[in-house]
């Protein structure tokens, strides 16, 4: 007995082995239910593994009688690989079931069908477009390819959130539902969509149909509600924060009545409302299940602590209901550079800012495929692309297709290669201005409406069809060589926009990704660019007409799209969307909380009543009025202080080139360079704004410049 105790105990100290004590507490939270707040990059997935290696160590529980479940295959795949490698500290770890909802479902119902539904047969319908289309047909709806793409997306929702085709219009008005018809339409084509499904000898089940009956089985067939809580006793829920109501229907359809579960989610991450999502059942875990244990892991071992501030700073301006439940993280790595942000006049010069940066990154050591360029929406693509072709960098495009690649572009191409083929018309068109009204007028029939459309997946291909014609009129614009120096004729606009479609680079086997902030989640870089960080993209405009909620919604968006970044972060936005367009632009006000002073006083639009402090930063009496920019009285600082603050502000002119100054260096820090007047390297990077990266590529001007004061 002496030997076996030694052995478990060895086994338990493996267990235990590198985990801190937020992350030691959730592995040894007694059996029964327990509610794990993790954070980005605080080791949820070591944590929860461990955790079922406890379990089974302690012989709660056998590894076979262990489900685990996710949302995504990847996911649960790398749940598979990292409790098989936990075999050589427990025994038992590798039988454990890991699996996403849908394959669980998929699994259990093959083998319970017969038992809970008799001898008909049942198919899954893994692209439910085909019978959507003729259930459309049948209600004498549009057919389009984007109308069926948001029918689809709404029947997902409603299937998701437990939404019967009877209750669809009086629900999905209450929530204020951007559906692509009215919504009693939308409404008879589900319930006609469901009855197709139903109508031959053999069912048709779509994913969320595994889900309804595999719990109906559970909930109303005795001897299968039996047999399965035998063979499954414990589970553990990851990302718990995205649970659908039919998901969590199902979760209790398993454990009938049991507590032996495990959740493990963060609020701050709930971005998938739109798609069924429900966080009150996180929110409310310890309310509805009763002695439930709850655990906080708040340690970043992921990002710098400069990166982890930000992300700090972003969401506490965000809902009480969540910031009670919500985490503050403490960034566990070593100092890194501050995260920076930069307004520019326009998404051209944005775009190429980036694209700089990023070259600057890679000439440093960053390798090309630990950076990523992270935007609302993929129409924001196209710009990022040409900068990047620019600057020789390749480019991967994650979850889509590269900007000219899309099929609305292409189509949209073949219609303006059309127009200017027709001599007459590309004749008439010599005006920058006309040609740009023609070519809008073209792409009218394709989907480029005057106004935006509901429905997500036709307001996404308006986007992209708005940003080409976009691109069109800046072309237009620009002279087109000695016939034509005032700009371009319809033409030559066809002529160029075609030449930037084909000036795309070889495919790439690795680049820098480029990709929405959704397609995003889960994944991390060293480096995190931003772009397009203004009212009315981030937080879009849709979720600013629907209210608060929809906004708080973009601001855990923007949140994960900080969070992961390991080390450098740029968040940047620009006044206008063309060169020499109305600067009518302002930041989000999502990042009112880490806005700098001189950053927002530049920003806030002309009538407002926004202010900057000016007080001393080291004693808060008043600045003189001679000492503009410099935050420092007369008693806390010199003339000559000064002065070479004023030194550094040319130096910071001249270093910044076309970049806005403030992507330098801020004049917080400068006022504080003047001020300490650092002798070394060492002493330099000590000072707050002054990070490895601007150490590296500014320190011996700054150093050389001070020395000669």
């Amino acid at each position: 007995m002496a030997v076996r105790g030694g052995a478990q105990a060895a086994s338990e100290s493996g267990i235990l082995e590198g985990l801190d004590s937020q992350q030691r507490e959730a592995v040894l939270a007694p059996r029964g239910p327990v509610c794990i707040l993790a954070g980005a990059g605080t080791g949820k997935t070591r944590t929860i593994t461990r955790r079922i290696a406890h379990l089974v160590e302690q012989g709660h529980v056998r590894g076979d009688q262990v489900l685990a479940v996710t949302f995504t295959s990847r996911a649960a795949g790398e749940l598979r690989t990292r409790l098989a490698s936990l075999g050589t500290l427990q025994a038992g770890t590798g039988a454990v079931q890991a699996r996403t909802f849908h394959a669980a479902a998929m699994r259990n119902l093959g083998y319970f069908w017969p038992r809970a539904y008799g001898d008909s047969g049942w198919q899954l319908l893994d692209n439910k477009f085909r019978a959507v289309a003729q259930a459309a047909r049948n209600i004498g709806v549009g057919t389009g390819t984007d109308v069926l793409r948001d029918l689809i997306a709404e029947i997902d929702w409603a299937k998701s959130s437990l939404v019967s085709p009877a209750e669809y219009a009086g629900k999905a008005a209450a929530l204020e539902r951007d559906t692509p018809v009215r919504r009693e339409q939308v409404a008879e084509v589900y319930g006609n969509y469901e009855e197709l499904k139903v109508a031959g000898e053999v069912k048709l089940l779509d994913f969320d149909d595994l889900l309804g009956y595999m719990a109906t089985a559970l909930e109303e067939v005795p001897d299968i509600a039996r047999e399965f809580r035998e063979r499954y006793r414990c589970f553990v829920v990851d990302e718990f924060q995205d649970i659908t109501p039919s998901q969590e229907r199902l979760l209790r359809a398993w454990l009938g009545g049991r507590n032996d579960l495990t959740v493990v989610g963060d609020v701050n991450q709930t971005i998938y409302t739109f798609a069924g999502a429900e966080p009150d059942f996180l929110l409310r875990f310890r309310e509805q299940h009763e002695g439930a244990v709850q655990v906080k892991l708040e340690s970043d071992y992921r990002s710098t602590p400069q990166v982890v501030d930000f992300a700090n700073g972003v969401i506490k301006g965000g809902s009480k209901r969540f910031q009670a439940s919500g985490l503050t993280l403490r960034g566990m790595r070593a100092p890194g550079p501050v995260p920076q942000l930069a307004e520019y006049p326009d998404e051209d010069r944005e775009a190429a800012g980036i694209a700089s940066e990023i070259a600057g990154l890679v000439a440093s050591g960053v390798h090309v495929s630990e950076i990523a360029v992270l935007y609302r929406v993929n129409s924001q693509s196209e710009r990022i692309e040409s900068a990047l072709d620019e600057q020789g960098i390749g480019y991967l495009v994650k979850g889509g297709e590269g900007f000219f690649e899309r099929r609305e572009i292409t189509q949209a191409m073949s219609v303006l290669v059309r127009l200017a083929a027709n001599e007459e018309v590309a004749a008439a068109d010599s005006n920058p201005q006309e040609v740009a009204a023609r070519i809008r007028a073209a792409l009218h029939p394709v989907g480029l409406t005057d106004a935006e459309p509901s429905g997500e997946k036709a307001r996404e291909k308006w986007r992209s069809l708005r940003a080409l014609a976009d691109l069109a009129e800046e072309l237009a614009h620009q002279p087109g060589g000695p016939s034509s120096p005032d700009g371009r004729d319809l033409q030559g606009t066809v002529a160029a926009l075609r030449e930037r479609a084909s000036a795309k680079h070889a495919p790439v086997t690795e680049g820098v990704t480029l990709a929405t902030i959704h397609a995003a989640k889960g994944l991390e870089w060293d480096a995190v660019f931003i772009l397009g960080a203004h009212e009315g993209n981030i937080p879009i405009s849709h979720a600013i007409k629907k209210g608060e909620e929809a906004v708080e919604e973009e601001r855990r968006l923007l949140y994960v799209g900080v969070t992961r970044a390991r080390e450098h972060l740029y968040v940047s936005w620009a006044r206008s969307r063309n060169p020499g367009g109305r600067a009518s632009r302002r930041p989000s006000s999502l990042l009112d909380q880490v806005m700098p002073d001189e950053l927002r006083t530049e920003s806030v639009p002309r009538g407002s009543s926004g202010k900057r402090k000016d007080g001393c930063r080291n004693c808060g009496s008043d600045v003189p009025g001679d000492r503009q920019g410099f935050n420092f009285c007369a008693d806390c600082a010199s003339d000559a202080d000064y002065r070479l603050f004023d030194r550094l502000r040319e130096w910071r002119r001249e270093a910044a080139g076309e970049k806005p100054v403030y992507t330098v260096f801020a004049n917080d820090t400068l006022a504080a360079i003047a001020v300490s007047r650092p002798a070394s390297v060492r002493d330099l990077g000590r000072i707050k704004g002054v990070g490895s990266h601007k150490l590296e590529a500014y320190g011996p001007a700054i150093l050389e410049l001070i020395a000669g004061q």
